[in-house]
């Protein structure tokens, strides 16, 4: 048998690329099909992350020619006119081509669509396209149309789907009629920590990146690592600064670290425009190590995001025992909710009364000792490789039903 693992897009994706990076590792590494696996790769920066791991892979890049070539299958007409005359896509070509049994996408990729003769896996993480459709990312160019298309595509034809969260399990049931019993859970493992610990916990190299960041000292720090897009709601964090500024309060200062999807000029203009630039610093796209060292070093994480419910900085929160301030009600989970500072994403006072929490050092580190258990229990490597050790037991069987 042989096993793909499709890992797309390259490392300025942000939390996307290296939650599949860590999953890709961790699958690879399953003892009973470790010599089956294969990652398909569509950029070769993410070969070097992989090299590191001694993982297999495979290129997959289409030329100019076959790009526009595969596009004629995104229109209705054509691809139906294709099909007719036995006209394959390259993507499904190339799965013929290497003869995969299975496939698991790692996240959301179009290529999933063109699986027709080979069984496949795929993870879901969110349905914030229908969730927060009111968000330009969700409704230009008939994106919003696009996903719910995807979806439907592929709902009912994959082996199994993975999601994040029994939340987003209810969602995929309630809004596309998902077979439950094809749904498996399986929590973010983030790939952050595996660094941290690969470099040997080196807190001295970690204090000197953070000072090479040059952000002020005197100042309780609060960042968001979240590329700029309008749902991750960085305009909430500028109306926290403009509240602090009315009140004379300077204790706080906030940092932005995240590549630009569309909304990183208007949060820009309106601090300059609002007076309230000596609040921020803009780091743009950071290195891994760079953003381990904020989370040692900051007072806290703030996300005010409307998408989810899960994301990557939350566990990473836990893991490095920072606390996070996040979205109120976004995650239907008591337990997990017990861990967060929830906040009320209508009302900006409402963080600037719960960040004096950070002055009670007693109540800071019992909820980031709490957390950080929390971590250990939810993202539990081992039981990330026996949920997808199960998946390919199951599929083995059924396949020996014909090969």
């Amino acid at each position: 048998m042989k096993i793909g693992i499709f890992f797309e897009g390259n490392p300025k994706m942000g939390g996307g690329f290296f939650q599949s990076l860590k999953s890709s590792i961790l699958i690879s590494n399953i003892e009973d099909y470790a010599d089956k696996f294969e990652v398909i790769i569509t950029d070769i920066k993410s070969n070097e992350y992989l090299k590191k791991e001694n993982i297999k892979t495979k290129f997959f890049k289409l030329s100019t020619f076959k790009r526009y070539y595969a596009e004629l299958f995104e229109i209705d007409i054509m691809r139906n006119f294709l099909k007719k005359i036995k006209i394959k896509h390259p993507f499904s070509i190339f799965l013929k081509k290497e003869s995969y049994d299975l496939v698991i996408f790692l996240g959301p990729s179009n290529n999933v669509k063109y699986c027709e003769e080979v069984s496949f896996v795929v993870n879901i993480w969110d349905l914030d396209h229908i969730k927060n459709s009111q968000f330009p990312e969700h409704n230009i160019n008939s994106i919003n149309d696009f996903k719910n298309n995807y979806i439907r595509s592929i709902i009912f034809k994959a082996f199994k789907i993975i999601v994040p969260h029994e939340n987003n399990k209810t969602d995929l049931i309630n809004y596309y009629k998902a077979n439950k019993k094809n749904i498996i859970i399986q929590n973010f493992i983030p790939m952050l920590p595996t660094i941290y610990r690969d470099s040997s916990k080196d807190d001295a190299k970690y204090k000197e990146l953070y000072q090479n960041l040059k952000i002020p000292s005197q100042k309780k720090i609060i960042f968001y690592p979240a590329q700029f897009w309008a749902h991750k709601n960085h305009k909430y964090i500028v109306d926290v600064a403009e509240i602090m500024n009315d009140k004379g309060q300077n204790d706080y200062f906030f940092v932005f670290c995240g590549t630009d999807k569309g909304n990183y000029p208007y949060i820009k203009r309106v601090i300059e425009e609002k007076k309230i630039e000596n609040y921020f610093k803009f780091l743009n796209f950071i290195s891994d190590d760079e953003l381990i060292s904020l989370y040692l070093n900051s007072d806290a994480v703030l996300m005010p995001t409307y998408g989810g419910p899960t994301n990557l900085p939350l566990y990473e929160s836990f893991f490095f025992k920072i606390p996070i301030f996040y979205s109120k009600d976004l995650i239907k989970d008591p337990e997990i909710n017990s861990h967060l500072i929830e906040i009320d994403l209508e009302n900006p006072n409402d963080f600037c009364e719960k960040v004096e929490i950070l002055n009670d050092n007693v109540k800071i580190k019992n909820i980031t000792e709490l957390s950080a258990s929390y971590f250990n229990k939810t993202c539990d490597e081992l039981v990330f490789k026996d949920n997808y050790k199960k998946i390919l037991d199951e599929f083995v069987y059924l396949q020996s039903r014909w090969k």
